[in-house]
């Protein structure tokens, strides 16, 4: 294979990873907080069905968690009512089998677009989150989220403060879920969203395309634009940063396997000729008669005798 077919090959194995890095911010992040979130639960003696509110550090302030510690059988006989802005009916199971579960709240706040950005739209509310994680290790770390789904009333979702629509548009329900998939839906009474399993919500409203732009008025008719504010720079700045990290790596990672490919792509090839000289020559060495070199007679003694 030529080296141009190995590089189409690599560029197509490293589209997922491109493609992925997106989710692997959010599921950095959904990780984090639950560490914080755990540690919480380890300060202090901890009862079950009691919300703790969790500090997060300076660099994402604006972002508000907590953390409960509730029983299975709980979450499936009774209704707990509300936890922050989730209202929790009973008949909710848990997959896989655990015995106690936590299940963590996030409000993301200013951070909702910066990890949770919807293309044409705008969020009206922060973006809200429940996960469960299992209970047994609170100092675990990294662990994976628990599956919860609703058998029968869904789990609704209560915005308190919702930013009117931009004209023309109408709000919308939008849930962000752990596998990348994003959902749609109704919004109902002006501020509420339902859902039946755990993840990430919003209520969001479709930025309409804007008209063409008038002809450009005089250079002494252009108003400044108003400069971005210190959250906007710094999330901009986040972003740019992690964005040029992972290139710089991909590249690097790219030449690497290029320069294995393309050496071991040149062994092989060599060594490929030297066979095929071998068995170009090996016939032609059979076919040829060897001359044998002539006995040579010793010289008797006396030839040389005068």
């Amino acid at each position: 294979m030529h080296s141009s077919g190995y590089f189409y090959i690599i560029i197509w194995f490293l589209i997922p990873f491109l493609v992925g890095s997106e989710s692997t911010v959010k599921s950095s992040l959904d990780s984090l907080l639950q560490q914080y979130a755990f540690r919480e639960l380890t300060w202090q003696r901890t009862r079950t069905g009691v919300p703790y509110d969790t500090y997060v550090p300076s660099n994402l302030t604006g972002i508000k968690i907590s953390a409960m510690i509730l029983k299975r059988c709980s979450l499936k006989l009774k209704v707990y009512g509300y936890y922050k802005e989730f209202f929790i009916p009973s008949r909710i199971i848990v997959e896989p089998y655990v015995g106690e579960l936590v299940l963590i709240y996030q409000n993301l706040g200013n951070w909702s677009s910066f990890y949770y950005p919807l293309p044409g739209y705008t969020h009206l509310t922060p973006v809200l989150g429940i996960l469960a994680y299992d209970a047994n290790d609170l100092y675990a770390t990294n662990i994976p989220e628990l599956d919860l789904l609703a058998l029968e009333d869904p789990i609704t979702i209560w915005f308190p403060n919702v930013q009117p629509a931009p004209e023309g548009s109408f709000p919308k329900c939008v849930c962000f879920y752990s596998n990348d998939l994003v959902e749609f839906g109704d919004v109902k009474d002006g501020n509420t969203c339902e859902t039946r399993i755990q993840g990430h919500f919003s209520i969001v409203a479709e930025v309409k395309a804007a008209p063409s732009p008038s002809p450009t008025p005089s250079a002494n008719e252009i108003a400044p634009s108003p400069s971005p504010t210190a959250d906007e720079n710094d999330h901009q700045n986040i972003y740019s940063k992690m964005w040029a990290i992972s290139l710089v790596f991909l590249v690097f990672a790219l030449m690497g396997i290029l320069f294995v490919i393309v050496k071991k792509s040149g062994l092989l090839e060599i060594k490929q000729r030297l066979y095929d000289s071998a068995a170009v020559v090996q016939p032609l060495l059979r076919n040829t008669a060897v001359p044998l070199e002539a006995p040579i007679r010793p010289l008797p003694e006396n030839d040389y005798v005068l």
